[in-house]
């Protein structure tokens, strides 16, 4: 039975849904921040910021001992596993990727987003130059 869904007042980030009888665990990770938060039942029982490729949380939940793995496997294309574990055991494990799973794919988008800045940084100078002469 799913709960409410809490993670949709979350923007830009991972959302992992797991269900363990009638309690739902939703797990979140920031795109831009690091913060990770894990929800029961729409209620926050852990949360951090993280810049590490791998981080844990852990909390109990009706007498068993329930662990969220938060693992980056990609940073290129932003590939996210994230595994939910009752008394050691692995429950269930999901992937998300921020970008496209093609490597190519995502190569293009970063070199699109660098020459798009590049042009960008380009215009910017030529106008302060333009208004504040040549500084």
């Amino acid at each position: 039975m799913m709960k409410n869904d809490i993670l949709n007042t979350k923007k830009l980030g991972y959302k992992f849904y797991f269900q363990d009888g009638d309690d739902q665990i939703a797990c979140f990770g920031s795109y831009f921040t690091g913060k990770e938060e894990v929800y029961v039942n729409d209620e926050l029982v852990s949360e951090k910021r993280s810049i590490n490729v791998t981080s844990k949380h852990q909390f109990e939940l009706s007498g068993n001992t329930f662990n969220v793995k938060f693992e980056m496997h990609n940073i290129l294309t932003g590939r996210l596993e994230c595994s939910l574990y009752k008394n050691k055991k692995l429950v269930k494990s999901y992937q998300q990727s921020s970008l496209f799973n093609n490597p190519k794919t995502s190569l293009k988008v970063m070199v699109g987003c660098f020459l798009g800045g590049l042009a960008g940084g380009f215009i910017l100078i030529s106008i302060l130059e333009f208004l504040l002469g040549e500084f």
